[in-house]
């Protein structure tokens, strides 16, 4: 049995018994610790002088109510959309292996994107950024706080402020939105503070004079890549003892399949190994022009040709790139591909070309013998710019999200295999690369915590406002109160089951 799922039985184990022991003693009330649905609420004073101190500005307050809508209307938007673009894509993960339950447990360490110390320190100062800007908004508004603390449910799950019930139902609609959005939006400004900070230091602090080399970020399993020894992280710097120091120096080198030297550097070492290197075909999309052809995973793509046109050979991923550029949906093309470099002979096939966007689609995710290649440039550039490489708003805004998961690529703010090619100008190496993933980690989280909240369902703080913007929206049109409460707390109501079972078979398919 996988780790983690022995982990979680024994959390669960201790939490049951823990949970039914802290229902039934008084002693445990006493004390702050009480059930609070399937959870735990562990409540303290913590910080609550200062949530009176800071909340005397209460213009300032005023006016950071206002944003904190506006922020959280947006998070709200982002984040449906997100789930929307997931359930989409389901069907097409049906059949395929997940990433594994253990992502789905958000405890550093065991979490295997979620690093200890780094994951500790970001989800703390989430939570409690999160619910001291709650508790502020609420003192800020004339709203008592009666207590501050934790939330466990077999792990720790969250904190939590608690207002005083009696003057959260007497205050008005603007002061109870203003005390839901003030956690979400907040964790958004802390996280584009760290962004900006993590940004402006690597694109200040950081140089390398490999910059334009081509760089290998990462290795698939089972390949001539991964048989040859050469590491993720290294560097290429010579083919068949000619220098490279570009990309198109290794597109002119590696320019059909065949058995090629390469000479690479790794931190303080390096070496020249004899290997295969052409467009290896990693995944062959089912009902494809491709798979229609007989096209097979791990075989290797050789040339291509258009109907009366002449062959163009491929010995990396780029010049196939560019080839299937030139193609239209409809065309007709002749391919030639192959097993090994000395084993099977190559085989000729027709195949006819589907539509992706305008041009032709083969229906092929390929590498280069099992190497992902990058520069020194290019993965900061990716690490640093949300929005890289895209070409319209439409693909910027899909660039953007896809950030979200950034960690797992190992961009935390970079993989660490690939901190070896930059020198710091500034700060000792180590050090430098403690700070980013400090600053990286208090972003992400905060970031996540902020979009999750945002999500349109009780006892999200999302479900809340969108209950408030439902009351707000009917009390225009002229909806007597009593009908008002009947209806937000309807569609609220179904809302939430509906946002509940999307995030629940997001979950499934993902982990899974």
């Amino acid at each position: 049995m996988d780790l983690a799922y022995i982990i979680l039985i024994i959390l669960v184990a201790i939490y049951i018994p823990l949970y039914l022991y802290v229902r039934k003693s008084e002693k445990m009330h006493a004390k702050g610790i009480v059930p609070y649905g399937p959870t735990i609420m562990i409540k303290t004073r913590w910080g609550l002088g200062l949530m009176d101190r800071l909340s005397r500005h209460r213009r300032f307050w005023n006016a950071f109510g206002l944003i904190s809508k506006i922020i959280a209307l947006l998070l709200m938007v982002i984040i449906v959309f997100v789930m929307a673009m997931n359930m989409l894509l389901i069907p097409s993960t049906i059949g395929r292996s997940g990433i594994g339950i253990e992502y789905a447990l958000a405890i550093p360490g065991l979490n295997p994107m979620l690093p200890l110390v780094y994951g500790v320190i970001g989800l703390v100062v989430a939570m409690a950024v999160h619910e001291l800007a709650h508790g502020i908004q609420t003192r800020a508004n004339g709203m008592r706080v009666k207590s501050s603390g934790l939330l466990y449910a077999v792990v720790p799950v969250g904190a939590f402020v608690e207002p005083d019930d009696e003057d959260v139902g007497k205050a008005d609609r603007k002061a109870r939105m203003d005390l839901y959005a003030a956690g979400i939006a907040t964790n958004f400004i802390v996280a584009a503070l760290c962004f900006l900070l993590m940004v402006g230091a690597m694109s200040g602090g950081l140089s390398s004079e490999y910059g334009d080399n081509p760089a290998i970020s990462s290795i698939e399993g089972g390949t001539f890549a991964y048989k040859s020894g050469i590491p993720a992280g290294a560097l290429i710097t010579h083919i068949n003892g000619a220098p490279i120091a570009t990309m198109e120096d290794f597109r002119d080198a590696v320019d059909r399949y065949d058995v090629y030297n390469v000479t690479y550097i790794h931190e303080d070492s390096g070496d020249s190994v004899d290997i295969p290197l052409g467009v290896r075909i990693a995944h062959v999309s089912p009902g494809t022009p491709a798979s229609d052809a007989g096209v097979a995973d791990n075989m290797y793509l050789l040339s291509m040709r258009a109907e009366g046109g002449a062959w163009v050979d491929f010995g990396n991923i780029y010049d196939f790139m560019d080839f299937m550029g030139t193609t239209m949906p409809g065309d007709v093309c002749y391919l030639r591909v192959t097993e090994t470099t000395g084993g099977s002979i190559p085989v000729e096939t027709q195949v006819t070309l589907d539509n992706n966007k305008g041009i032709g689609f083969l229906g092929v995710s390929v590498n280069t013998s099992g190497f992902m290649f990058t520069t020194p440039n290019e993965n900061l550039a990716v690490a640093m710019n949300p929005v890289h490489g895209a070409t319209s708003i439409s693909e910027g805004a899909m660039s953007a999200l896809s950030f979200i998961g950034a960690p797992l690529s190992g961009y935390a703010p970079i993989p660490a295999s690939t901190q070896w090619w930059y020198d710091t100008d500034v700060l000792p190496q180590e050090v430098f690369w403690v700070l980013m993933s400090i600053l990286f980690w208090i972003f992400w989280l905060n970031l996540v915590l902020g979009l999750s909240n945002a999500l349109p369902a009780i006892p999200f703080d999302g479900g809340f406002l969108f209950m408030g913007g439902l009351d707000f929206i009917m009390e225009k049109a002229g909806m007597p109160a009593e009908r008002r409460e009947h209806y937000t707390r309807a569609v609220t109501g179904v809302t939430t089951w509906i946002v509940f079972l999307g995030l629940m078979l997001v979950m499934m398919a993902i982990i899974l």
